[in-house]
């Protein structure tokens, strides 16, 4: 953890842009679900991602504070067909999902099936946006060159999506600045950049946000820093 010194306004940029993965995690239970809620109320989180059985506890949780019930949709491995992928989607929706993050399926794209990444993202976009929510691609950085990202960006693009998002966090690879950056300069507006993959402090956060992401994933170890700094809520 990181202790060279952040402002309020830097915190709450943070905060507020923050995806709080806390409980997105194999061994989540209710407990830590509920908990995960608790912190990002505390700390005015932007969402709570968790697996699609904990939606309708995190909506339920969330009710009226604006921090979105992020549902995940092929996660980690996004080599789901594309018919469990709406399957996903459409009950996450029912749950009460705000929004989607959605793993593309990382293989198809290095084998360069372009036409079958964007039709499965596509499929998972179009069920989104026909309820007025957004859907991040979750593309795994850690496994493609700059060729393959570029590639992504663009099948993300044609797809819909609203986001290029660059982790799950549970394989290699992490947020990059270099990473941030690509991506943000190929998406010339038509996509957000989410930042994931060990953000463990604000000021991980604060340099991914300086390079061009427009959110950020992170877990325990920031709550953690806050609660250091003495902060019990913003």
């Amino acid at each position: 953890m990181m202790t060279t010194y952040v402002s309020m306004e830097e915190i709450r940029k943070v905060c507020r842009n923050l995806d709080y993965s806390a409980a997105l995690v194999f061994n989540a239970t209710p407990d830590m679900v509920r908990r995960a809620c608790e912190d990002a109320k505390a700390f005015q989180y932007a969402a709570v991602p968790v697996f699609p059985s904990y939606i309708k506890m995190v909506a339920e949780e969330l009710e009226g504070t604006g921090i979105a019930p992020q549902c995940v949709v092929g996660f980690p491995s996004g080599s789901e067909t594309t018919f469990v992928k709406t399957k996903i989607a459409e009950q996450g929706l029912r749950d009460g999902a705000k929004e989607f993050d959605m793993v593309i399926h990382v293989g198809r794209l290095l084998a360069k099936d372009y036409k079958y990444v964007t039709e499965d993202v596509r499929a998972v976009a179009e069920i989104a946006h026909a309820a007025g929510i957004t859907v991040k691609g979750i593309i795994e950085t850690g496994f493609l060159t700059d060729d393959d990202k570029l590639a992504a960006v663009e099948c993300l693009a044609e797809a819909g999506a609203d986001f290029v998002k660059t982790c799950t966090g549970f394989a290699e690879g992490k947020g990059t600045a270099h990473d941030i950056a690509l991506l943000k300069k190929a998406a010339a507006g038509r996509l957000k950049v989410k930042a994931s993959g060990g953000i463990t402090c604000v000021e991980d956060g604060l340099a991914l946000m300086a390079a061009g992401a427009d959110r950020l994933a992170g877990r325990n170890p920031i709550t953690a820093q806050l609660r250091a700094m003495g902060l019990a809520s913003l």
